[in-house]
């Protein structure tokens, strides 16, 4: 299997869209209401990223790419926070490629960009408490818990814990 890594470009949100919209109704299901994984989650998820791309001012967006075409994708709001840093938004990654090491190249690449762009900077995301496997695979990737909060859209408060990372230089090195 050969996965190529590299900057999201304007035509890739749709891409981006869909793999979204999967991966929720994959990850999500038993977390978020039904009606919104089963309702129009692929024209909510293509609307968000329409006005995502428009003006990708202060982001950064990864791609992965197979032969069968977006694999998965990281999207970071630099500076998002003036304690945690930048706040990685979304990793995804195609159903059909978990565990198979896309999302930690994904982390890595996206942690040596930052490092490059800011040298210094940290990390976070916020992912759903419910949601181990994600938790397990941050903790692995070297990321700390550092506070919990609410996620209160999409008609669901659900309980979300702050993953962060100090330093992104061990982050960094998974690049290589």
């Amino acid at each position: 299997m050969s996965i190529r890594y590299e900057l999201a470009v304007d035509g890739d949100a749709a891409a981006i869209a869909e793999l979204h919209a999967v991966s929720w109704q994959t990850a999500y299901r038993g977390i978020l209401p039904d009606d919104v994984l089963d309702g129009d989650l692929l024209g909510e998820r293509t609307a968000s990223w329409a006005r995502r791309f428009a003006d990708r001012t202060g982001t950064l967006t990864l791609v992965a790419r197979d032969d069968a075409g977006l694999a998965g994708f990281a999207h970071c709001v630099l500076d998002d926070d003036p304690e945690w840093g930048t706040l990685l938004d979304n990793l995804h990654v195609r159903p059909d490629l978990k565990r198979q090491g896309v999302g930690r190249r994904l982390v890595a690449l996206t942690a040596a960009r930052l490092r490059e762009l800011a040298p210094g900077s940290r990390m976070y995301l916020w992912v759903i408490e419910a949601n181990e496997p994600a938790r397990r695979f941050y903790v692995a990737a070297g990321g700390e818990e550092a506070g919990t909060d609410i996620w209160d859209d999409h008609g669901a408060e659900v309980p979300i814990v702050r993953m962060a990372w100090r330093s992104l230089d061990a982050l960094a090195e998974g690049t290589r």
